[in-house]
């Protein structure tokens, strides 16, 4: 499958340094979902600044941010396992 940012919420499953949408951009919240256990994820902004960085959850159920705000662009630059989806205002 390839990253989707044409529907809401936007579906990543491809991991890379390149910034997949540079604008800033208004979250609701992110979801990782269809890991494995020791799975890992990185959510930077077009800065690289880290915005998200969750550790797996024990049972394997999906991991959501809290509410959200404004970012400044959005790349997935880690991603071992699973999809991450973001849901934009």
């Amino acid at each position: 499958m390839a990253n989707s940012l044409t529907t809401n919420p936007w579906v990543i499953d491809t991991p890379g340094a390149a910034i997949l949408f540079a604008g800033d951009v208004y979250l609701d919240h992110l979801e990782w979902t269809a890991y494995v256990a020791g799975a890992s994820v990185v959510v930077q902004d077009r800065f690289g600044k880290t915005v998200w960085n969750p550790a797996p959850a024990a049972d394997l159920e999906e991991v959501r941010t809290g509410k959200m705000d404004k970012i400044h662009g959005i790349a997935v630059t880690t991603l071992t396992s699973g999809q991450v989806r973001a849901y934009i205002r």
